[in-house]
């Protein structure tokens, strides 16, 4: 049985999130480094790892990792691999490289060599093409072969947008980090082009984060990269996009409201639920916040307010407070999650928000708050567990090889 030694590629400051993730789907994981979590996979782990994880934007193989320093040494080392195994009839070789404190820092040239070397230059601009990403860190060599082809945060059903939309996988991390299982209503004030409530929606339902890429319907291939390698297994791929779909729930078992004042952030949040198949699933409104309903169950508050460069004037301290005050008075037993920059504007809103999670989004430094004593892990807390997928294996580990 085949082995793989994969990295799961993340947003620094999402690891912990990302790690649960990978372990729910059986796989062994190892180092946890700034951006990336490394683990062992089966064929079978690998493919489900592409498909279900919804906070890593690349899932990579680890291809070869030796010591060079000069370029002689690079390609003597760079012939004992076995590039056949991963670039398919027709597919173009694309080398993206990085060099810290190596004695050979041209990226270019380390590129220029590597494309010389495994002879699969682009011909023409539609032609499929497999990434390798070669990292140089102090004359240590790592190449890996990109097993996602688009990033994974580029989900396929998002492609009508407002300004400054969360990325999808920042999203996804606020619903995880918040310990929403689709169990319990949910609630996007301010909803954008609706990302936070589609993403709630295939999480209620049991869907991976992209149903478009499985592929399988119609004769499609599926819109990974490793789909292309010669290596691949038809057969499993099928069993592990059968199993998601077989594993997929009719509707959202709980009622997800997503509004935004904007007409236009409603059309666009339309569009994209229906592309992503759950527009059924999500109750759409143009509303301010202060018209919000009140409803006396509990449920959880999941949103990414106006801030910074997602409004251009304005004090946006009044809208914070106002939009505090709603809840309190409206929805009294719903937890409250969100994301921003300023912990002045967080404390606007509730100051019992707390700060779990801080990274990197749209040139900005934010930060993820929760009141507390909500299901929130710290970034080095308790881990969470996790729902098992269809295709979580029976054991937390692979046999060792």
């Amino acid at each position: 049985m085949a082995r793989f030694e994969a990295v799961a590629v993340c947003t620094p400051g999402l690891e912990a999130i990302c790690r649960d993730e990978v372990e729910a789907l059986g796989n062994r994981v190892g180092n946890v480094g700034p951006g990336l979590v490394e683990f062992k996979a089966t064929t079978r782990q690998l493919y489900a790892s592409v498909v279900w994880l919804r906070t890593a934007s690349r899932v990579m193989v680890r291809m070869a990792t030796f010591r060079a320093t000069d370029f002689e040494h690079l390609v003597a080392r760079a012939e004992e691999i076995d590039w056949a195994q991963w670039l398919g009839p027709g597919v173009a070789a694309e080398f993206r490289v990085t060099a810290h404190k190596s004695r050979l820092i041209h990226t270019a040239a380390i590129a220029e060599r590597l494309e010389r070397l495994v002879g699969a230059p682009l011909e023409r601009p539609e032609q499929p093409r497999q990434a390798f990403v070669v990292r140089a860190d102090r004359d240590l060599f790592t190449v890996s072969a990109d097993a996602s082809g688009e990033a994974l945060h580029h989900r396929s059903w998002r492609t009508d947008h407002v300004a400054a939309p969360i990325r999808p996988t920042m999203a996804a991390a606020m619903l995880s980090a918040a310990g929403w299982d689709g169990t319990e209503p949910l609630l996007d004030p301010f909803c954008g082009s609706g990302t936070v409530a589609i993403e709630a929606a295939l999480v209620a339902r049991n869907l991976p984060p992209d149903p478009g890429r499985l592929g399988g319907e119609e004769g499609m291939m599926p819109g990974y990269a490793l789909a292309r390698w010669p290596g691949f297994e038809s057969g499993t791929w099928a069993s592990v996009a059968g199993s998601a779909r077989a594993g997929a729930a009719p509707a959202s078992p709980v009622t997800i409201e997503a509004a935004d004042r904007e007409g236009s952030a409603i059309l666009a949040a339309t569009a994209n639920a229906e592309r992503a198949g759950v527009a059924g699933d999500i109750m759409l409104e143009t509303r301010v916040v202060s018209h919000l309903t009140g409803r006396s169950d509990a449920g959880l508050v999941a949103t990414n307010p106006p801030y910074g460069k997602r409004l251009a004037t304005g004090d946006l301290v009044p809208l914070y407070k106002r939009f505090g005050a709603v809840l309190r008075e409206r929805r009294p037993d719903w937890r409250l999650t969100l994301v921003t920059p300023d912990r002045r504007l967080a404390r606007a809103a509730d100051r019992r928000l707390v700060p779990t999670h801080r990274f990197g989004h749209g040139g900005l430094t934010v930060e993820l708050f929760s009141r507390p004593g909500g299901a929130i892990p710290d970034l080095e807390g308790p881990r969470r567990p996790t729902a098992a997928h269809p295709d979580a294996s029976s054991t937390s580990a692979p046999e060792a090889t």
